[in-house]
């Protein structure tokens, strides 16, 4: 069924791209050569719809490799209860593809400073995907790699039962 749909949509796809392309130059006012900028306006308006996709899957990657990080507080032993922050999930800005910064942060209850916080990033896809509902539902993230180490290093789960019972 989604091949099918698939073939429907590019099918669709291929007619706009042959009536734009035929389009376009009168649009621009070009007289002469007009069927030679259609052909070659032709592979551009193509591969349009994918490229945010391609261009956004690479910065997501990039933002990934760079910015999705565990920082652990160098005074995180001496914590003895520890609490979550509720940090609201919110759109980064400047990307080609709509991509949502997570971030994660625990505290000391005693003290009431961070001492670890988790930064993660998830994104929906491209104009066809997001947009228009193609990725059904879907969409990928990144997490630090060693975030549930860090967490087991930490003993996270036992200093939140500690926050939990005073």
């Amino acid at each position: 069924m989604i091949f099918l749909m698939f073939l429907v949509g590019f099918g669709l796809w291929l007619t706009a791209a042959i009536m734009l392309c035929k389009r376009i130059p009168g649009w621009l006012g070009v007289t002469k050569h007009g069927a030679v900028i259609s052909v070659l306006l032709f592979p551009v308006v193509m591969v349009l719809p994918v490229v945010d996709e391609l261009i956004g899957r690479w910065q997501f990657n990039r933002l990934c490799e760079r910015d999705a990080v565990v920082t652990l507080s160098p005074d995180w032993e001496k914590v003895k209860r520890a609490g979550k922050k509720d940090i609201p999930i919110v759109t980064l800005d400047g990307y080609y593809i709509r991509i949502l910064s997570q971030r994660v942060e625990y505290f000391d209850i005693d003290t009431g400073k961070t001492f670890l916080t988790n930064q993660a990033f998830h994104a929906d896809g491209g104009f066809l995907v997001y947009r228009l509902g193609l990725g059904l539902g879907t969409s990928t993230a990144c997490w630090p790699k060693n975030d549930n180490q860090i967490y087991r290093q930490v003993n996270l789960d036992e200093l939140i039962k500690q926050g939990k019972a005073k």
